[in-house]
């Protein structure tokens, strides 16, 4: 039996979604395909596919072996170009990272990056929570904010200033905040749906200071808090290449730039070790390198 090559077409399978079309991507016929997908199940003890007449999918610990797989084929195919520096990198890199950095920020270094290295994949996962990246398969994140978790490996890599704005029309009908503590009384727009509060920071006599404010919209989505903010609907807090735009037309205003918090800093971040593979060690300098350049970060 070749493992490798029984990894190699489960992973096609569950990517396909059927036996004839991961056959055809693979320039093998169907039963093959079968057979290689059975002895994989036949050697790790499990059932991985549920087949029916019509339809396959993943049982859970198909699932499981899908995403611990990705790890095992990166590391071989790392390890195809570790004594033959003329051939460029190989390999495929699962990304997480939040929206704020997915929509603007990092598609471009992603693209710089791809240009250069044609024969690596990356897989952009865009989720606004904290992503676990060792239990959900990931290989790296992006991350803005201050890091928390010390078990994995952190490089700074920018900074991203935050700002406070709203519509000229909210503004003359409700009046623009003298200071921070004045936001209570204010509609602010809020990032976080799971809650009918938000605490945001501001510098207060050199001093950080968080505010609890409140709105009747939320949204975890930037570009419709801006939209709903343009309507005149509340306060939004965002980074300020998302507004810069608006902010030179003024059809948005900064409100309390005096109290602004001081930038937050975004991150690469990574398990240790996991920088040993060649490619996704060049994918961390390539990301910081590019990043640190980019005329949006601060």
């Amino acid at each position: 039996m070749d493992l490798l090559r029984s990894f190699i077409v489960f992973q096609k399978v569950a990517e396909l979604g059927s036996f004839s079309r991961a056959a055809d991507a693979l320039g093998i016929v169907p039963s093959a395909v079968s057979r290689q997908v059975s002895e994989l199940e036949d050697w790790a003890d499990l059932r991985l596919v549920n087949r029916t007449t019509r339809s396959l999918h993943l049982t859970p610990e198909g699932q499981i072996y899908l995403e611990k797989l990705s790890h095992i084929t990166a590391e071989v195919q790392d390890l195809k170009s570790l004594g033959d520096t003329e051939r460029s990198l190989t390999g495929h890199i699962n990304l997480t990272t939040p929206i704020m950095l997915g929509q603007f920020i990092l598609p471009e270094t992603l693209a710089r990056f791809k240009q250069a290295n044609p024969r690596v994949g990356v897989s952009v996962s865009v989720i606004n929570r904290m992503v676990d990246i060792v239990e959900e398969g990931f290989d790296v994140a992006v991350r803005a904010g201050n890091l928390s978790d010390s078990s994995l490996i952190g490089r700074k890599v920018g900074l991203v200033q935050i700002s406070t704005v709203a519509s000229p029309k909210y503004l003359q009908t409700y009046g623009a905040p003298k200071e921070p503590k004045d936001l209570t009384n204010h509609n602010c727009l809020s990032a976080d749906v799971s809650s009918q509060a938000a605490r945001w920071p501001f510098l207060v006599s050199g001093k950080e200071v968080f505010v609890k404010v409140t709105g009747d919209m939320r949204a975890n989505e930037s570009l419709c808090l801006k939209t709903l903010s343009l309507a005149g609907l509340g306060i939004i807090r965002l980074p300020r290449y998302y507004v810069s735009n608006e902010l030179e037309t003024g059809a948005l205003v900064e409100v309390l730039p005096q109290n602004a918090a001081a930038p937050t800093p975004i991150n690469i971040v990574y398990q240790s070790g996991r920088q040993n593979r060649p490619t996704l060690r060049a994918f961390i300098d390539f990301v910081a390198k590019d990043l640190r350049a980019n005329s949006k970060m601060t």
